[in-house]
């Protein structure tokens, strides 16, 4: 079996964009004669079960090598442990044995642990497991690209890339903006081989890059079902009371997230002889800001604000909904990514509406019979929300979206990244 040094700082326990998708491929390399050896971020423990997973991990060989200690959840409490599987740094409260060992210590944060440490990781990976014959490097952010460049030009290793974003539009630790551009450029006209998840995606890249990137460069690799959410597993059952909605906010600003609140409670108001109001679950954004609107625009519904802590409890949540929804926002990603919770809701065949750009989001909500409205148009997301309600309520068991979840099979997906791994990683 081939040997892949995968390199993601995206890799669970985190829920940044690629984390689920990093994870997917990482299990099903293997499928194709790949082992996968991965550098991955520290992880979390969120309770005694997963202390001794992790002790079991370090103790034989799973192919995974973290990049700093074991944090406790309970050490940080749940508003900071959401915080580090985002990316950003917290520190233990004060008067925690953590913060009083610490002393000074000024935070933990998981992205800058891979970056200190990934490449005595990768080093010690290559020596002890040679020959390493191949490297994945999944960006943003910029340093697993980075340091993946760096081993192929010492090793004589060929590399697959994987942008899950433009690396232009994110923020590079310590750099400036033209720091990311000039990284992102480098590795699309490499001549290594190119993966992304959407097909706006390699579009923007041929665009942007025109004559020094060709159409064979950039594969698309899109983010894939996994077995469990099987037509016959997933198939939704009618709600015995009140539709539970849940929605990922987690890009959208501000500005965004008042008008949609504002266009939600003009909806409800005016629902007419839908007397059950639905339950509204929150993935991801600002909570403080979220129920700073819920106030002013939906007092009376039943919202809840749930912090981004585990991938597979926000999997669980897609499976007990009714109805699942994005409000994508209008810069960064959005106009390029798809959400890769939104894949999973389209896998377990959940009615999905998007509001937001019309970008890759938008159109895979259209082509699986889903509902989608700008967010300029207070009226338009009014009438999507009133029309997905009213979908619900009729249609308690919805057809599969036509040929949407073959496309997304692993079955399918997989056999492009085996052509992919056989034609451009010719070891």
């Amino acid at each position: 079996m081939k040997k892949i040094l995968f390199l993601s700082i995206n890799y669970p326990p985190m829920l940044t964009t690629g984390s689920l998708r990093a994870s997917r491929l990482v299990a099903s390399l293997p499928e194709l004669g790949w082992a996968p050896l991965v550098v991955a971020p520290a992880d979390i423990a969120w309770n005694e079960d997963g202390k001794n997973r992790a002790l079991g991990e370090s103790a034989e060989f799973t192919g995974i090598y973290r990049t700093g200690e074991l944090v406790e959840a309970e050490t940080f409490g749940p508003e900071r442990t959401a915080q580090l599987v985002q990316g950003m740094s917290a520190t233990a409260p004060t008067g925690s044995p953590l913060r009083m060992i610490s002393g000074l210590l000024p935070g933990v944060n998981l992205v800058a642990g891979w970056e200190k440490q990934a490449a005595s990781v990768a080093e010690g990976i290559i020596s002890r497991h040679d020959p390493v014959d191949a490297i994945y490097a999944q960006g943003p952010p910029a340093a697993p690209l980075l340091l993946a460049l760096e081993l192929s030009k010492k090793h004589g290793l060929p590399v697959l890339f994987d942008l899950v974003a433009p690396l232009d539009t994110s923020s590079v630790s310590g750099s400036r903006q033209s720091d990311a551009a000039q990284i992102e450029e480098r590795v699309v006209t490499s001549g290594h081989a190119v993966i992304t998840p959407t097909r706006a995606l390699k579009e923007y890249f041929l665009k942007k890059y025109f004559g020094k990137a060709t159409h064979d460069d950039i594969t698309i690799i899109p983010d894939f079902c996994t077995d469990s959410f099987s037509p016959s597993a997933s198939r939704r059952q009618a709600s015995a009371g009140a539709p539970g909605v849940t929605v990922l906010v987690e890009q959208a600003s501000g500005k965004e997230l008042k008008l949609f609140f504002s266009a939600l409670g003009r909806s409800m108001k005016h629902a007419g002889s839908f007397s059950m109001q639905p339950s509204l679950q929150v993935l991801g954004g600002d909570e403080k800001e979220i129920m700073k609107y819920i106030r002013k625009y939906t007092p009376e519904a039943s919202v809840s604000v749930v912090r981004r802590l585990s991938g597979q409890d926000e999997l669980e949540r897609i499976r007990q909904c009714d109805l699942f929804g994005v409000v994508a926002c209008s810069d960064g990603h959005a106009p390029f990514t798809v959400p890769e919770l939104a894949v999973d809701a389209l896998c377990m065949r959940k009615p999905f509406f998007v509001v937001g750009p019309e970008g890759p989001t938008a159109r895979l909500a259209v082509e699986a019979g889903g509902f989608w409205a700008p967010l300029e148009s207070a009226d338009g997301i009014a009438q999507l929300l009133g029309s997905a309600f009213e979908s619900i309520r009729n249609s308690p068991e919805r057809p599969p979206y036509g040929g949407m979840q073959e496309k997304l099979s692993a079955s399918q997906v997989l056999g492009d990244l085996s052509k992919t791994l056989a034609y451009l990683l010719p070891v």
